[in-house]
């Protein structure tokens, strides 16, 4: 037998007879009889076995056996295969085996490489798709393996179809993946509580809606109530206790609010479990968390603007409602009684009333397609209809709403407006029916016809297939600022905006097929400015007829809703205007009575002298009190002309060292944190101090009169970050007051600075002591800085920027003398009363004055004679020409001589400070008087 046919010895014999005989025959009878019997014994064991094989190989009808030899070509070929491939054992034998393979497969050299493979391991074993004899293909597991015991080498390889297994485990990857990514996009997050171990399971969306990252470790203490609420916490654990009791079902359903571990950010979770129970005890709580803080958030800022459409309501004529899906309230504008004469009392606030009111011929319409806007996803609806007035009349209404939805979708609320529109149906009614019958009546009904086309306030139009304009109203004129000429053999969307050109192209394409559309679109004025304009029409013959309503006013109505929130902010600016005017008013009336009742008892006959000083005393401590008050607004306005000098800001506390102690009182202990280095700054030192004991009062009042007051001088190298502004990049001197007190509310923080916000009882306290410590900070290019947490104190920080430290002058300072009596003193003052009292006072000194009233009198004075003069008092504040201007033009003109300015109040001199001359403070005493002009002559000498 030959090499090339070596599948003749795996299969059985073409010949009918048994192999064994035919070897019997090849023997012959050389051998004698009895060798003969013994050969003939062993060919038939030969042969049952060969049949045992037969059978066995054959009995695998599941699986397809298949041999094959060195070269791959098939020597034996199963009743499984031929069942699962389709050829038969003749198709197959002596062909190559690589014909059960794809043809991708084939040209990867697969065959080959899983022939190698059992050739050098041994096995070669995987699962791919294999064909079939009719092209078809399925998926099988095959292992190839060499054979042993065997004359012939080769190899047998056995094939399962498992197509079946294939695909369902293809279909649970997919359902697991798809799991995953609806999940996912949920923002769902899932856990698994075991109460047995006392383990509990989070997936990295549960960890995020707990402020952790993915895959930190989590326990139930430490973790999920650490994470929730304080505020939730019980309501949290008693939702879970009460599904411990297998009665309730062990279903959680609970919502509450976490704080991110570490990201501390406030989130709304809505959570839902199932707990599972063996034996009747609770094993293991499985459920899911969704992050519902937008939905709440919602919610919270629809509550916020329901007080304000209410206002914006009041704007418009129409009858505006607003309807609670959820509670089915529906709340009606004044309108539905000016419009409808229905009583606001005696209206309903349901969606009852409403649909009830509507003309039992629409309302099933109307409920249909209302209920389509919020059922569906959309959020416009517009509908016309017939609505019951009071007096028992319905009257044509077309109606808009908007749907507001949550966070997930759902209608909670719809807003709308419905307004009068039956003049407009009885027209476009007049119309249709004229237009109808137009060609047989047209000679007939011409005259009424054009008295109404001529008197409509709409837009009428007739126009044809294609949108071109072949008759227009003089209304057209009125609206949108166009004559028939200019609109006549025009396109219609040569005026419409390109925005809206498809949906007006539709509408005339619809006549054109016999329909009735209806579209409002956007023209432009030919003052190009834009009209709503709303438009119903109907074809008749080879024409269409449109009425048209200017809608513009009720759409700018329902855009001005949307403003209401910027001016309810405007409100609030006008209305802190009117507390800081109140509140200075307050305090003012209160000096002026004290100073109007000192006058009126000082005008009494025979008054005793010791009355007289006292009443006399407090005329100048109210004064006083006054200029206090009167600074510390212009403090906080940031419009107090600082007199700046470089000081050292320790050495100044230092100095404020017995006054703050007696301000705090016996049981407050006041203590210095202050170096031997000085801390230069350069800002008014008055103002300086005045922060400080404002800061020290605020303290005081803080604790109660018992506690402790720290302060300390530092300094920093960077201005840290205050309300919004940006850290600033050089240094700094802090001065900073801490106290044991009540501490501040997180929600006052921001008020503290405000003028006239206080605390305090009435009358214990103006409000405009940090309101002046605030001003003088900023004024000084610097900052104030507040931490404080409730029932332990509060820190106040001042920040300065750093000065260079002052020259040292060698030469002493002399005691300023006065100025010699008999002085001539021009007083440049625009107010008599100041004025007068300016050179009365000088008289008082001794000196001699004129008074001009205003700049130009006063250089006109010293054109005449200017060496009478030894020093000139201006005023700053003056019309046409301010003090400052005068005194520069007098150091131009008249360099040796002295000026002085007075002011009380000057935004010049806030911005820009005095430019090198005196300034003497309103309201200013005698003596300071005094003591300013001798230093102004003195400097000139």
């Amino acid at each position: 037998m030959s090499t090339d046919r070596t599948a003749e010895n795996a299969i059985p014999n073409k010949d009918k007879r048994p192999s064994a005989v035919r070897g019997l025959d090849a023997i012959g009878t050389s051998g004698g009889s009895t060798q003969k019997f013994a050969d003939v014994e062993a060919i038939e064991r030969l042969e049952d076995a060969e049949r045992r094989y037969h059978a066995i190989f054959d009995s695998a009808i599941d699986s397809g056996i298949i041999a094959l030899d060195l070269d791959g070509l098939v020597t034996n070929w199963s009743r499984g295969a031929e069942r699962l491939f389709g050829w038969t054992e003749a198709e197959m034998l002596g062909q190559h085996a690589d014909r059960i393979f794809t043809p991708e497969d084939r040209e990867a050299g697969i065959p080959a490489s899983e022939i190698e493979n059992a050739r050098r391991d041994g096995r070669a074993s995987d699962e791919r798709w294999h064909l079939r004899k009719d092209g078809s293909r399925f998926f099988a597991h095959g292992a190839l393996t060499p054979l042993s015991g065997t004359r012939v080498a080769g190899f047998v390889k056995a094939v399962r179809d498992v197509t079946d297994q294939h695909a369902s485990r293809a279909a649970l990857e997919e359902a697991r993946l798809r799991a995953e990514l609806m999940t996912a996009a949920s923002r769902l997050g899932t856990f698994d509580y075991d109460l047995v171990q006392g383990t509990l399971t989070w997936d990295d969306n549960c960890r995020a809606l707990f402020g952790l990252p993915p895959g930190a470790p989590v326990t139930y203490a430490e973790a999920f109530l650490q994470g929730v609420h304080p505020d939730d916490r019980g309501p949290a654990e008693a939702a879970v206790d009460v599904a411990l009791d297998p009665a309730s079902g062990g279903k959680v359903e609970v919502e509450y609010r976490t704080i991110g571990i570490e990201d501390g950010k406030v989130r709304h979770v809505a959570a839902r479990g199932q707990m599972f129970f063996e034996d009747g005890r609770a094993v293991r709580l499985l459920g899911t968390v969704q992050d519902v803080t937008d939905a709440r958030i919602a919610e919270a800022r629809l509550r916020e603007t329901e007080q304000r459409l209410r206002l914006a309501n009041r704007a418009t004529n129409d009858a505006i409602w607003d309807w609670d899906l959820v509670s089915n309230h529906v709340t009606w504008n004044e309108a539905v009684e000016r419009a409808y004469g229905h009583r606001l009392a005696d209206v309903l606030p349901t969606g009852e009333w409403w649909i009830g009111h509507i003309h039992p011929d629409d309302r099933e319409r109307i409920e249909d397609s209302i209920h389509a806007v919020i059922d569906g996803e959309g959020s416009d609806w517009t509908d016309e209809y017939r609505f019951l007035r009071a007096d028992g009349g319905h009257t044509e209404v077309l109606d808009r709403g908007y749907v507001l939805r949550d966070a997930e979708g759902r209608a909670i609320r719809m807003i709308g407006a419905m307004f009068d529109q039956t003049d407009r149906k009885r027209i476009e009614a007049s119309l249709r029916e004229e237009a109808t019958g137009l060609a047989e009546q047209v000679e007939q009904s011409r005259g009424e016809l054009e008295r109404l086309w001529a008197s409509s306030p709409d837009l009428l139009l007739v126009i044809d297939f294609n949108g071109f304009f072949r008759r227009v109203n003089p209304a057209w004129t009125t609206v949108l600022g166009y004559t028939a000429d200019e609109l006549v053999g025009h396109h219609v969307n040569e005026f419409v905006i390109g925005d809206d050109h498809a949906q007006t192209t539709d509408a005339y394409t619809l006549a054109a097929s016999g329909g009735s559309p209806t579209v409002v679109n956007r023209y432009r004025h030919k003052d190009g400015s834009l009209r709503w304009i709303s438009w119903a029409a109907a074809p008749s013959g080879e024409l269409t007829y449109a009425t048209g309503r200017d809608i513009t006013g009720e759409i700018e109505a329902h855009e001005a809703l949307r403003q209401t929130e910027e001016a309810l902010r405007q409100a609030q600016k006008v209305e802190a205007v009117g507390q800081l005017t109140g509140g200075v008013a307050h305090d003012f009336n209160n000096l002026l009575t004290v100073i109007r009742g000192s006058v009126d008892l000082l005008r009494r006959h025979g008054l005793p002298e010791d009355k007289r000083a006292r009443y006399i005393d407090a005329i100048a401590d109210t004064a006083e009190r006054a200029t206090r008050l009167t600074n510390q607004l212009l403090a906080f306005a940031r419009r107090s002309a600082l007199q700046p000098q470089v000081f050292d800001a320790a050495a100044n506390l230092l100095a404020l060292e017995t006054m703050l102690r007696t301000l705090g009182g016996s049981r407050i202990e006041t203590t210095f944190d202050l170096s031997d280095a000085p801390y230069w700054v350069e800002t008014d030192p008055s103002q300086f101090d005045t922060a400080i004991v404002n800061m020290a009062v605020n303290a005081r009042d803080a604790m109660a009169g018992e506690g402790t007051l720290s302060l300390r001088v530092s300094r920093v190298d960077t201005l840290p970050p205050v309300r919004g502004h940006a850290a600033v990049d050089k240094p700094h001197v802090a001065v900073s007051l801490t106290d044991t007190g009540t501490g501040i509310a997180p929600d006052q923080i921001d008020q503290i600075f405000e003028p006239f916000f206080t605390t305090k009882d009435v009358g214990q306290g103006t409000g405009l002591g940090l309101s002046q410590v605030f001003g003088f900070a900023k004024q000084s290019l610097g900052e104030v800085e507040v931490r404080s947490e409730v029932g332990r104190g509060s820190t106040f920080t001042l920040y300065l920027p750093e000065a260079a430290a002052p020259l040292i002058n060698a030469v002493g300072a002399s005691e300023t003398e006065p100025l010699p009596r008999g002085a001539c003193i021009l007083v440049v003052e625009d107010n008599r009363n100041v004025g007068e009292f300016a050179t009365h006072a000088l008289a008082e000194l001794g000196h001699e004055s004129y008074w001009a009233q205003d700049a130009e009198a006063a250089l006109a004075k010293l054109k005449q004679d200017a060496e009478q003069f030894d020093l000139v008092f201006t005023d700053v504040v003056m019309p046409r020409r301010s003090g400052i201007e005068l005194a520069e033009e007098i150091a131009r003109q008249y360099p040796k001589l002295p000026v002085v300015l007075t002011s009380g109040y000057s935004h010049v001199l806030a911005q820009e400070g005095s430019r090198g001359f005196p300034l003497l403070r309103k309201p200013y005493s005698i003596e300071e008087l005094a003591s300013f002009l001798a230093d102004a002559v003195k400097d000139k000498r």
